[in-house]
């Protein structure tokens, strides 16, 4: 009578957070007694929003004429992963550096880049 991977390995929701919408869970793996907390958010609204922006032109240059031009749309989840990682997301200068390396363009809301 061999181990069943459903009674080996248990899932649990934890929450659903509605204005995030991230989803957490809890994972226990029974054979090695480790607990493991996992968590989602559906980033293809965000990656979709910053595209979008991305392409229009006017909505950056409105934003630099009124001195306060967005640059980046950084999904939470995203923001919980690179605290973990140990970058300070509560520091500007490293959110630009983050958002200014190649594989987190698609973050940007313009092609220009700031320094």
């Amino acid at each position: 009578m061999g181990n069943h991977p459903s009674l080996i390995h248990v899932k649990r929701f934890l929450s659903a957070d509605p204005v995030s919408g991230i989803i957490r869970w809890v994972e226990h793996d029974q054979l090695t007694d480790v607990l493991t907390e996992g968590a989602y958010q559906d980033t293809a609204p965000h990656v979709e929003y910053s595209r979008g922006l991305q392409n229009d032109e006017d909505y950056w240059r409105n934003g630099v004429k009124q001195e306060m031009a967005h640059y980046a749309h950084i999904p939470n989840i995203l923001l919980e992963k690179w605290a973990i990682e140990g970058v300070d997301i509560a520091d500007n200068d490293e959110l630009l550096r983050m958002v200014n390396k190649p594989e987190y363009a698609y973050l940007r809301t313009t092609t220009k880049l700031h320094e």
